[in-house]
């Protein structure tokens, strides 16, 4: 199983804070298009001109779920539950409001596609519940932290597949907060794919721009 290392560099003029979100996975569901919204995965606050950071990403998803007043921007999802979920055998997590909230079973090999995980809701709840479905990822801490999340309709199926790519940005940004990233100007990207590299180093500039080198 891959890991990598996300390294981010402050050579800039002053102390910066940065965040690290993913770029979201592609869901599909039985109802047609899942609007999907990116969460904060790791934050750094308050790097001094000449520190760094890092956090070492491995390929341990998990299924996530939560409740929110309002799936929207600055929106901060901080509680719910997880399950380990393996994309290479399909597998498949049923959740329910009867009795325990949360997800009741894990199947495996599942019944999502290939290199994606499903979700399957009950009918036991209804939009006004305010739960919301998503991925998690470990960040360093003993919890997964979500990376992406999307509001959850009884009696459906979700298929999540995550795409492994990261984006560095700075500012001041509260772990799982939702960010819009089509609105993040000024950004790293950093992506693995296809490369023998495991390490990536952002570096942001005096002039606040960023650049990546692989290693």
């Amino acid at each position: 199983m891959a890991t990598y290392t996300i390294r981010i560099y402050n050579q800039s003029a002053a102390a910066q804070s940065y965040v690290i979100f993913m770029a979201p996975p592609a869901v599909a569901s039985t109802g047609g298009a899942t609007p999907v919204f990116a969460n904060a995965w790791v934050t750094f606050a308050n790097l001094t001109p000449g520190s760094w950071d890092s956090v070492v990403y491995t390929e341990n998803s998990y299924a996530y779920w939560s409740s929110v007043d309002r799936l929207s921007l600055g929106a901060v999802v901080d509680s719910g539950g997880v399950m380990a979920v393996n994309t290479a055998t399909c597998d498949t997590v049923t959740f329910t409001n009867t009795g325990m909230t949360g997800f009741k079973s894990l199947t495996s090999p599942g019944q999502a596609s290939n290199g994606s995980f499903s979700i399957v809701a009950g009918t036991d709840f209804t939009p006004l519940n305010g739960f919301v479905f998503g991925l998690a990822q470990p960040d360093g801490s003993p919890i997964p932290a979500p990376v992406a999340t999307f509001s959850a309709l009884p009696n459906e199926t979700y298929n999540v597949t995550p795409v492994i790519k990261f984006y560095v940005t700075d500012g001041a940004y509260a772990a799982g907060e939702v960010i819009d990233v089509a609105q993040v100007s000024n950004s790293a990207a950093v992506d693995f794919t296809g490369t023998p590299y495991s390490t990536a180093t952002v570096l942001q500039h005096a002039d606040g721009s960023f650049a990546v080198s692989y290693s």
